[in-house]
């Protein structure tokens, strides 16, 4: 019995995922096309206002990924490079294996005590988060917001939930074991999985991702509240994304309920049912003007130097003085 074949058989008669040290090396090994680009700083720095203090920033990686991979501090170094005096935490939560095998509501709790443990971040910060990374931070600002998120930069992330598991290398080792209980198995993926084809059972058995999304039939105000609360909102999306299903999800679209794959009909944001009762904010915030859609025409973040130097750190770049 091979190693992969051994963890199923495990799984299946203790309702437990043993993972040894060579499965999550193996499992880290095969995401690492998902990992943060290596970005270059682009241009001179910006002039900092007299008398203030530029807004920290959180950068959040994505599953496999860590804070302290080559991608991930060259995304970190150019936020200040470009606003000399930042203060910018490149996460370390849920580094490599543990972003994959530590369940959602346990990373969040994770990221909220390293945030915490940072007092420059005190007074709120702008996020950025990449991939799986942005629902982690969705759920942060959703379930906690203690300090608040100002703007949020949602680099091609789940933000809808992932509706199919994606067939590739990355998740070549994780679907076996989330087949086993879509929505109960000890993996982060579990925590944003929703099945299209079922919305009764996907209210009745999600566990983390209907509470972030304020889908549960009892609405939760502070969820709505924190939402509203969010200065900025900039969703991009990779066209040509396969890691993301739908990918319109980096976008707060969804299939159809009733449906799925590849085929089934796209609900937009703005007909979707979340937007019409505003359940978290996203109609309140649009008609104030504070969503922004963006794309790169590439696979799953993807994205140059040039579109973050445009796009992205811009976003960054305000004082904790400004409301």
């Amino acid at each position: 019995m091979n190693l992969r074949s051994s963890l199923i058989f495990t799984a299946c008669t203790t309702t437990a995922f043993v993972f040894n040290e060579e499965f999550e090396e193996r499992l880290v090994y095969n995401t690492r096309e998902m990992w943060a680009p290596i970005i270059d700083p682009i241009g001179e720095p910006m002039l900092k206002a007299a008398n203030k203090t530029y807004r920290p920033a959180v950068i959040v990686h994505g599953m496999g990924d860590s804070g302290t991979n080559p991608g991930m501090k060259s995304l970190c170094n150019t936020v200040s490079a470009k606003y000399p005096g930042i203060f910018t935490l490149c996460s370390t939560t849920a580094d490599g294996a543990a972003s994959i095998t530590t369940k959602m509501d346990q990373q969040l709790e994770d990221l909220h005590n390293e945030i915490l443990s940072h007092p420059e971040l005190s007074q709120g910060f702008n996020a950025v988060g990449l991939s799986q990374g942005n629902f982690l931070i969705e759920a942060y600002v959703a379930l906690v917001n203690d300090p608040p998120v100002h703007n949020f930069v949602s680099i091609c992330g789940p933000l809808e939930g992932e509706a199919t598991c994606p067939d590739n290398l990355a998740f070549k080792l994780i679907c076996p074991l989330w087949k086993l209980d879509p929505y109960g198995a000890p993996l982060a993926f579990s925590g944003y999985w929703k099945g299209t084809k079922d919305r009764d059972e996907y209210v009745k058995k999600s566990q983390f991702l209907a509470k972030v999304l304020n889908e549960l039939d009892t609405k939760n105000e502070t969820v709505t509240n924190n939402f509203k609360s969010l200065n900025s909102l900039l969703m991009i999306e990779a066209t040509k994304d396969t890691m993301i299903e739908p990918k319109d999800s980096e976008q707060h679209g969804m299939w159809q309920w009733g449906t799925a794959g590849s085929k089934a009909p796209i609900v937009s944001m703005r007909d979707s049912d979340g937007y019409q009762g505003d359940w978290i904010g996203l109609q309140t915030l649009d008609k104030a003007g504070k969503i922004k859609n963006s794309s790169f025409v590439g696979q799953h973040i993807r994205f140059t130097s040039e579109y973050w130097n445009d796009v992205v750190l811009p976003e960054l770049g305000n004082y904790l003085e400004d409301k």
